[in-house]
């Protein structure tokens, strides 16, 4: 499969991920940052993922959407490049305005091309994208590539929670066996807990390890419901 089509695929399972309106799904993200970024968060950030951090390391936002983190880092890092990937066309075109060292590449993380220099890299961030891509490897190992030693990687993500709280919280027990229930619900319903529900902790924790990474930092947040992993080169 050539480039033009893969990413093409990836754009197509986006989409479907988001439900189908990417208008929708940049909204949410937008109107959710705020509240995903507190001040907890740049506390967090400060001293566990740009603990290394250096005047003039890069810093990267994978799956950055419409750029809110990336403009933020580049305000914080005015001496860094700062970039952002994103595969979602309608997240990339609806960027917001951001400062001259920064940018956000399209590209396709399932199998990044992005030309960035290796070892460039101070700091990433991965935020609830993870689970996203129908592979992570190709990712991992281009972050790895990219990344200075020393430098840090931060992966927040979903990890497998037990399927009665998911479908508790999306059905009653009348509507979930009732025959009004249609099977398009019913397949959304499972293709979304599939979807949110594909690692463990200890499956994400393998696979960065396997890449070459250290575990810095191993923390859950929302009562469990996601993995806060921050990992070294």
């Amino acid at each position: 499969m050539n480039m033009s089509s893969q990413i093409e695929k990836t754009q197509a399972q986006l989409l479907k991920h988001h439900g189908g309106n990417g208008y929708q799904a940049s909204l949410m993200i937008a109107n959710s940052y705020d509240v995903r970024h507190d001040h907890a968060f740049w506390q967090f950030w400060d001293e566990t993922v740009a603990c290394h951090y250096q005047s003039g390391d890069g810093v990267l936002d994978l799956g950055a959407g419409i750029g809110q983190f990336v403009r933020d880092c580049a305000n914080r890092y005015p001496e860094s490049s700062v970039y952002g990937i994103d595969a979602a066309t309608y997240m990339v075109n609806d960027a917001v305005i951001l400062p001259d060292n920064a940018t956000i590449l399209l590209d396709d993380l399932n199998s990044p091309q992005a030309a960035i220099p290796a070892n460039s890299l101070g700091m990433v961030m991965a935020n609830n994208m993870v689970h996203e891509l129908t592979q992570p490897i190709k990712m991992f190992k281009a972050t790895y590539q990219w990344l200075k030693p020393g430098g840090r990687f931060c992966i927040i993500d979903p990890i497998r929670q037990p399927l009665q709280q998911q479908f508790d919280k999306a059905y009653s027990q009348k509507q979930l066996w009732g025959d009004e229930t249609s099977v398009e619900a019913l397949e959304n319903a499972f293709e979304y807990f599939l979807e949110h529900n594909r690692y463990h902790a200890e499956d994400l924790i393998y696979l960065l390890e396997s890449a070459g990474f250290k575990v810095a930092d191993n923390s859950t947040l929302l009562k469990g419901k996601f993995i806060r992993l921050v990992v070294e080169k």
